[in-house]
């Protein structure tokens, strides 16, 4: 490939520029205190385990300044809806020796598994919208449900009696092995994708402030497509806990990583084709 010495260097500070944005120093101040704080409150509410609080500061204080509060707030909602579903019946949880944590918090791996993909797209957020105007908050928006609705399954799902396994409907399997499906946890993942689907109509689209990173039309599909997309997503999920983390291969984290990726990956053709 041969380049345009006198093109290349200014495409390459267009580029740079798209990625790279203008840091405004009372945002940043404002933004980290304000994510130091809760990360100081999942810490000492065991939402997150100390490791998970410090790794949740610093993605979120990147994903202030890499998008706005709008953003962040929409991480904000999965993070404590997560947070409701693992506390719900936790006591029982524990009883059948599958609470998270020691006392429900989540750890830093969990909190990189859900939350690298949703700051790489912030941070791609203007290239991105030069593909088409609103990917990246339509994608942010995806990723956010996807991983809303395994959370929501699981949390949920492992209190169904008699579960079965996504691979094999006829074969009965014990509550949280990997790949167990359920009515519940299928019907909690339904509702956790629709939370963050609703919310993000919200904060995700222009229906309140449009800018380059609120590009995204306040239609119906909005609430529709991150719906689907995310119910669907967590059937992905049993399906890899059914084959490839069962045989060792992918660990349940990884398997959340693989699975967001694959959903946003599949909704970029998606969303093109519909704009």
């Amino acid at each position: 490939m041969i380049y345009n010495d006198e093109l290349y260097p200014e495409q390459m500070a267009d580029l740079l520029a798209s990625i790279i944005p203008d840091l405004d120093p009372t945002m940043l101040i404002l933004a980290s205190a304000l994510c130091v704080l809760l990360g100081l409150y999942t810490f000492l509410k065991r939402i997150l385990d100390i490791k998970g609080s410090i790794l949740a500061v610093v993605l979120g204080i990147l994903l202030v300044i890499w998008s706005d509060f709008f953003w962040f707030l929409m991480m904000l909602t999965f993070l404590f809806a997560s947070y409701w579903v693992t506390m719900w019946k936790y006591s029982r949880k524990k009883e059948l020796g599958l609470g998270e944590g020691g006392g429900g918090e989540r750890g830093a791996r969990n909190v990189m598994a859900n939350g690298i993909l949703p700051l790489a797209i912030a941070w791609f957020s203007g290239p991105l919208n030069e593909i088409s105007s609103g990917l990246p908050a339509f994608l942010f928006l995806v990723a956010i449900s996807v991983a809303t609705a395994d959370t929501f399954a699981s949390e949920i799902g492992v209190l169904a009696r008699n579960p079965r396994l996504i691979t094999d409907p006829k074969r009965i399997v014990d509550p949280g092995v990997n790949g167990g499906v359920s009515l519940l946890g299928n019907t909690a993942a339904f509702i956790g994708a629709l939370i963050v689907s609703v919310v993000g109509y919200f904060l995700m689209t222009d229906i309140f402030i449009s800018t380059r990173i609120h590009g995204l039309d306040a239609a119906p599909i909005v609430i529709v497509a991150p719906l689907l997309i995310g119910w669907f997503g967590c059937q992905l999920d049993s399906l890899l806990g059914a084959t490839l983390q069962n045989k060792g291969y992918l660990t349940n984290n990884l398997v959340n990583f693989i699975t967001i990726l694959s959903a946003v990956l599949l909704t970029v053709p998606f969303y093109i084709f519909l704009s």
